[in-house]
């Protein structure tokens, strides 16, 4: 198991959502150009309050080819979607206990984008998270959600 946004836990997240899944959805065509934003909350004891991490992650024919954290908000240009949340959302989707579909339909996850393309491919996302959940490969040093 790796702790939480390490290198390690980067490593890890990257195989396991090229991983094959037996109930396999259509992979998407193309490129794809994905920010997903992790904004601190109060909530989150692993991303402080009024702090960002920002991951850039790049799909080729449904396979994740790059998957970075950067430093600084990834511009628009070139994006086919933006997903900005709280850290305790992601955290609890990738604790296997939120549902990223439903999270980003209540507006807790705020998805911007072609939603055409991506309720096209929602049944490609869903296979991912859940990849993700059942993996159980995510060590929580300071608590896992959901959080008292």
């Amino acid at each position: 198991m790796a702790i939480i946004y390490t290198e390690e836990w980067y490593k890890t997240m990257f195989e396991v959502v090229n991983l094959p899944s037996a109930d396999s959805a259509p992979l998407p065509e193309g490129e794809w150009c994905l920010a997903f934003e992790v904004v601190g909350d109060e909530i989150s004891p692993y991303v402080a309050e009024g702090e960002t991490r920002h991951y850039f992650i790049r799909l080729r024919e449904g396979i994740v080819v790059e998957f970075n954290e950067l430093e600084e908000r990834i511009p628009g240009n070139g994006l086919h979607f933006r997903f900005t949340g709280p850290a305790h959302i992601y955290e609890g989707v990738a604790a296997g206990i939120v549902d990223p579909i439903a999270a980003g339909l209540n507006g807790s996850i705020v998805v911007r984008g072609d939603m055409r393309l991506l309720i096209q491919n929602a049944e490609f996302a869903t296979m991912i998270f859940k990849n993700i959940a059942d993996s159980k490969s995510t060590e929580w040093p300071k608590g896992k959600p959901p959080y008292d």
